[in-house]
């Protein structure tokens, strides 16, 4: 390994290697063990015993001194993982010679050796281990036969042997180059995800609204500035758990039997806290965790927002209505000052004009107010084929003939009769004034997928252009002189007052789609 490591790839080794040691210590034990077992039978499966005897109680003693060198000593940590193999090779070697040639038991010892060399050691120095190990394999078979202690019998066993230990070094490579992109992959994570949770511990200490993340035992798990000043608390320590019950017990009466649902509030006041907090509860889905995160706001500022918001629509809604009415009374007055001076022809013109202008300020006002009525919803079961041909009799009875229909028999939804029947009126109309001149009818159909139920009303006219698609459901926009520009807008509001949607749905070829969105019933 290189000299240069990071402190996570450090760790590994030291912990590879304290398991080396101790597997050194555990081995040298046992074959001593297994040597003073097999006393009896020495002239059988050792050539020299007292040689392996007194050089396996040497290691085992070297052994047990060394890991407890680096279990309470852990420093200059590469050169005690050298010295482990500097007592290593030597007491191998001398095995093999005194059981006069490498056996498998021996020959497993010694490839775990240069295996383990090439983890705990640099590039080089477990090369040089390797070259060390075949050396005192191959050529102590040669010096054994020219001082006449040995043959060369065993030649061929240690030439295996010697050819193994390259290939466990080159395979021990590979496998530590692989380890270390992994290890360096695992670190680069680390510090990119160390870098996000700042990141986001950053974004949470400067955001006016509170957060509080709760486990099922009401710990705190994570908690920002904002939730600790609003639950009048000290600031928490971001890596610390907390149970909620040491800081805010008023909360945690509140918490530890509701049965909260995803998406309840409520409003929650403290004698810890000068506050009104806002409680929105929203149940977190996480691997073998149960949270729920508290999203906590002041409750007078929410009431400012909202009374603001009110003001601002009151007053985009009166300065939009006086617009409207506007320009009809300015067409009365100039009438009205014409009308004197006018021959009795004109008179009449001028009358129309005014009775004109008088019904179009008069459908101003009707709209406003059914907008401002806000009619609470009864919801029924409806059929819709049944519903669409029983407004086709009774509210659309002139247009019969230029409406075609394509509902399937099947299709049911929950809708307030009155209101559903006010928004297709208005929907169907709309189109039939669009419509192309040469086109025969409209079109009204229905679809449904798994969870909703689709109501398009087509008329193949022109179209909405691109630059009035976003305004198309506002207050007081039409493109028509004499529409109040209301109707879309109710028509939106309605839909959602029975929790469905109204949208306009481009159309590959000429003309436009309204659809009406409603979900599907169980």
């Amino acid at each position: 390994m290189s000299p240069t490591v990071t402190v996570p790839i450090y760790q590994t080794i030291y912990r590879l290697g304290t398991l080396y040691s101790g597997y050194r210590l555990v081995i040298a034990f046992c074959l001593v063990i297994i040597f003073l077992i097999t006393l009896e039978h020495q002239p059988v499966h050792y050539q020299y015993p007292s040689l392996y005897f007194y050089s396996l109680t040497a290691f085992t003693l070297i052994a047990a001194l060394q890991m407890m060198l680096l279990k309470f000593y852990p420093h200059g940590v590469g050169r005690q993982f050298i010295g482990f193999f500097i007592v290593d090779i030597p007491f191998l070697s001398t095995l093999v010679f005194a059981l006069n040639g490498p056996n498998l038991a021996i020959s497993i010892l010694f490839v775990i050796a240069v295996f383990t060399a090439n983890f705990l050691l640099s590039k080089n120095k477990a090369l040089f281990v390797t070259l060390v190990s075949v050396i005192a394999i191959i050529y102590q078979q040669f010096l054994g036969s020219f001082f006449d202690f040995s043959n060369l019998n065993n030649i061929s066993n240690s030439a295996l042997l010697a050819f193994l230990f390259f290939m466990v070094y080159g395979i021990g490579q590979i496998a530590i180059n692989r380890f270390q992109v992994l290890e360096s992959l695992n670190t680069y994570q680390s510090l990119e995800l160390f870098k996000l949770q700042n990141i986001n511990r950053y974004i949470l200490e400067q955001i006016e609204v509170g957060y509080l993340v709760l486990d099922e035992k009401c710990k705190i798990i994570v908690s920002n500035p904002a939730a600790c000043l609003l639950l009048g608390i000290s600031p928490l320590y971001a890596h610390e758990q907390y149970h909620l019950s040491s800081f805010q017990p008023d909360l945690y009466e509140i918490l530890k039997d509701a049965m909260l649902r995803d998406g309840e509030r409520f409003q929650f006041e403290s004698h810890q806290s000068s506050y009104t907090v806002d409680i929105r509860v929203q149940k977190l889905i996480v691997p073998h965790q149960a949270l729920t995160l508290l999203v906590l706001e002041d409750a007078q500022k929410i009431n400012q927002k909202v009374q603001q918001l009110k003001l601002a629509a009151l007053g985009q809604l009166s300065a939009s209505i006086a617009h409207e009415i506007r320009n009809p009374l300015a067409a009365i007055a100039q009438a009205n000052d014409l009308f004197i001076s006018s021959d009795p022809e004109q008179q009449t013109i001028l009358n129309q004009m005014i009775t004109k202008q008088t019904i179009r300020i008069n459908n101003i006002i009707k709209d406003t107010l059914d907008m401002a009525k806000n009619k609470k919803t009864h919801t029924s079961k409806i059929n819709f084929q049944e519903f669409v041909d029983d407004l086709l009799r009774h509210d659309l009875g002139d247009a019969q003939e230029k409406i075609k229909l394509e509902v399937q028999s099947d299709v049911w939804i929950y809708f307030d009769d009155s209101h559903l029947r006010q928004v297709l009126v208005n929907l169907v109309r709309n189109a039939l004034r669009h419509n192309d001149q040469n086109a025969e009818h409209i079109l009204v159909q229905t679809f449904k997928n798994e969870s909703h139920v689709y109501i398009d009303v087509i008329d193949y006219g022109k179209g909405v252009t691109k630059q009035d698609l976003s305004q198309l459901f506002q207050p007081f926009f039409s493109t028509e002189i004499n529409g109040t520009g209301l109707g879309l807008y109710l028509s939106q509001t309605i839909c959602e007052a029975n929790q469905a949607k109204l949208i306009y749905v481009e159309q590959k070829q000429q003309g436009a789609c309204f659809r009406i969105e409603c979900p599907l019933m169980d």
